[in-house]
Parts: structure tokens; sequence; C-alpha cells
């Protein structure tokens, strides 16, 4: 196997099936993962750890699965940030907000508040971006998911 592939095996596969031999069940880690995949998409660099904490605790789901998921989704979360923002700009109507990261970052650190006050928005319309891409990827996750869980699952 590839050292990717044994990566990917040990570091998210294992876990997962000892996940589902210590009595979790297939649906309910196929919901986990696919709530963990799209909170690992959301635009603000951050918050995804916290917020899958937060949302496997109101949800009642498998913190190891939402957190495995979103750790391997952080280069794809890198990856979407602009076309997220580019989405919900183009769905509002608004201007494009220039998003150089070098400048991003400098302003943040020069002022938060104004930081806010320049990428408030820019943040709104990548929120909006993601909803709509996270909530049908989150789906077919699930989905797709199901079936293999469910394989890998122990018999009774």
């Amino acid at each position: 196997m590839s050292r990717v592939g044994d990566w990917l095996r040990r570091r998210v596969g294992d876990p997962l099936v000892a996940e589902l031999r210590q009595g979790a069940t297939p649906e309910g880690l196929a919901t986990s993962v696919a709530v963990g995949g799209a909170i690992g998409i959301l635009p603000f660099l951050g918050l995804t750890t916290a917020a899958g904490a937060l949302a496997g605790r109101l949800l009642r789901l498998n913190h190891v699965a939402i957190q495995a998921a979103n750790y391997l989704l952080f280069p794809v979360q890198l990856a979407l940030i602009v076309p997220l923002v580019r989405l919900g700009e183009a769905l509002t109507g608004a201007t494009e907000t220039p998003l150089n990261p070098a400048v991003i970052v400098e302003r943040f650190w020069e002022s938060p508040a104004t930081f806010l006050a320049d990428y408030g928005l820019a943040g709104l319309h990548g929120l909006l971006g993601w909803t709509l891409v996270a909530i049908p990827a989150g789906w077919v996750v699930r989905r797709t998911l199901l079936p293999v869980f469910r394989r890998l699952s122990p018999k009774p």
C-alpha cells in the first residue's frame, strides 16, 4: 500500500472501524462523518474543531468520527474558502472582496475591529456558499458511507 494509503488507514480507517467494534452504529458513524465533513469545510479558519465538538454534543454524535473527518478535510477547507465566498457573493449580487491572504492576515493583526468591518460581509457570503454546498454534500457522504460502515460493522 502507498504511504498515503497506509497513513489514511491508520489515522482514519482504523479509528472508525474501532468505533464500530466498540458499539457505534453504522448509521450514527456515517452521520457523524458527514457532519464532521460538512463542518470541516466551513470557510472560517480556527473554528471547525470547536464547531465539531459543539455539533457532536448537541446532536449526540461520535466525536472521534466528527474530528477525523474535520481534520482530514483541512486542505479542502483551505481550497474552498475563496470559491465559497465567491458563490455567496454571486448569489447576493455583491461586489467581489479582495481575498489576498497576506493582506487579510496583515489587516487582522493591525486591527481586529477593522478586519471584521472589512471582511465580515465576505465571511457571511462564505457562510451562504457553504450552506448551499455542505448540506447536499453531507447527504451524499452519509448515503455513500452507510453501506460501507454496515459491511465493516461486526456481526452480532
